[in-house]
């Protein structure tokens, strides 16, 4: 036998270290790739679309068609912006910022990315907060107070640079303490103090006017966990406090604007319609990411009452008792209502409001609010929006360049290995997918006794979370 030189032997050592980083990345840190993420979230449906890989290409070609439609350079002062439509003149909405700088992380385009965020940074007020009304010029509008800022545009392009800190680390910015200086600033001047109710501006509002659809609790926790301030724990818990003291007779309807006693605000729209359509989205994820009771019961009771006009019948206007109002059927309320199904209400519903959100798509001359909606409700309810700022199950198992299988055995009781419900002597995801085919009384063979994670004698819901869980890391071992 040859002797291996101790040159040769260290090189061998740093190629199989190398290697099995990469290995190891593959599995864990699949928030590197863009869409198809796939990923299992951790409460209630994981996606409303039966064959992934369709849902990938639809959401790709619609990726294309958004940027051909909303991205331009043109008078974004040498960088570039979310455009809105014919409608307002092409100008440019804080808003649209956030939900382009989303997108731009979750379809991992690092470049556009920062073109983006140049904008934004270029547009910051006094505050350290975005301009929200810029025209097609770069100006910012003054017959509106467009120097103000929108918390809901805020909150989202810090989740955004969250996201891309997790993602890509850094890029032409430091995109973590771009973060932590935008999330700071955002408390300082967007929560009212003492109260924790959350302002809907930097410049006004508060407990006398609060709006419901720029509630994001799941946003709030990853705030709280990334930059370790927990007082956004308690201004997630005071979204719910203020929508639980709301009269609409268990509709789940929340209005446009309210006070946070529940209670109409001066001067403002009560009815649930274009801004409120927003909260069934923002909230669900804080049960799809996080397991809130509290988005679950105001999610499911949204989507209960939706069930009852049915799909098609969905108009973008209705009192928070439920009364119609409007008579347009339109993106902009269809995908956030599909969004809200994702908390496990009936999923037969849910996927007729994920054919609707898919078929309806708006007019392009107001073509700007809605469609950003769309993609976005399509991302999450296709199990493509995770939460990029932890590891996170795809929901089949990532290709791999070893022949080894990348799958997570437990501990067996006896012959027993629980989880192992296809019996093929691993537990990952695939296994996840056939507990719920059988949970669904779809027909599928299971190993009964391995599909009991929870060994309390039955196998149904309870057990398809306990083992989501046990994918995610939540949880160290099965049986649970």
């Amino acid at each position: 036998m040859k002797r291996i030189s101790k040159r040769t032997g260290i090189i061998f050592m740093l190629l199989v270290a190398v290697l099995g980083t990469y290995l190891f990345s593959t599995l864990v840190n699949v928030s590197a790739a863009g869409v198809p993420y796939n990923a299992v979230y951790p409460y209630g449906f994981s996606s409303l679309a039966d064959d992934p890989q369709q849902a990938a290409n639809m959401l790709k070609s619609e990726w294309e068609d958004w940027k051909s439609k909303r991205i331009t350079s043109n008078g974004a002062g040498g960088h570039k912006r979310v455009q809105r439509d014919a409608s307002t003149g092409y100008d440019t909405v804080s808003e649209g910022m956030g939900y382009g700088l989303l997108l731009a992380v979750c379809f991992d385009e690092q470049s556009l990315f920062d073109d983006l965020y140049g904008y934004v940074k270029s547009h910051f007020n006094g505050n350290g907060l975005m301009h929200w009304h810029i025209d097609a010029n770069n100006n910012v509008t003054t017959h509106d107070g467009g120097n103000g800022a929108a918390t809901d545009a805020d909150e989202d392009i810090a989740l955004a640079l969250i996201f891309a800190s997790k993602k890509w680390n850094s890029g032409r910015y430091n995109y973590g303490q771009e973060a932590r200086t935008l999330i700071n600033n955002l408390y300082n001047h967007c929560v009212e103090q003492g109260s924790y109710v959350l302002k809907p501006g930097d410049m006004w509002g508060g407990s006398s006017v609060t709006n419901p659809s720029y509630f994001a609790p799941a946003w709030y926790k990853v705030y709280a966990k990334f930059t370790g301030d927990s007082r956004w724990n308690q201004v997630a818990d005071k979204c719910y406090q203020i929508v639980a003291t709301l009269n609409n007779n268990g509709t789940g309807l929340v209005p446009d604007w309210c006070t946070a006693s529940g209670s109409p605000a001066s001067g403002q729209g009560f009815n649930y319609t274009y801004d409120a359509t927003r909260y069934g989205w923002r909230t669900a994820i804080d049960y799809s990411w996080f397991g809130d009771t509290r988005a679950k019961a105001n999610c499911d009771a949204l989507t209960k009452f939706f069930k009852n006009i049915g799909a098609s019948g969905i108009v973008d206007g209705y009192t928070i008792q439920g009364q119609k109002v409007g008579s347009n059927h339109n993106a902009s309320f269809i995908g956030p209502i599909a969004a809200a199904s994702m908390t496990g209400y009936d999923l037969n519903f849910a996927k007729e409001l994920y054919q609707e959100t898919v078929k309806v798509k708006d007019d392009e001359y107001y073509g700007y609010y809605g469609n950003c909606l769309r993609l976005l409700t399509l991302l999450y309810i296709t199990g493509n929006f995770p939460n990029l700022s932890e590891d996170f199950v795809p929901a089949t198992p990532p290709q791999s360049p070893t022949p080894t299988k990348m799958a997570t055995p437990t501990p067996t009781q006896g012959s027993v290995i629980y989880g192992d419900v296809n019996d093929d002597g691993y537990v990952d995801s695939l296994d996840l997918s056939v507990l719920k085919r059988y949970v669904l009384r779809k027909p599928v063979s299971v190993n009964v006794k391995a599909a009991d994670v929870n060994i309390d004698g039955s196998i149904d819901s309870l057990d398809v979370s306990v083992l989501k869980r046990y994918l995610l890391r939540k949880i160290p071992y099965l049986p649970y």
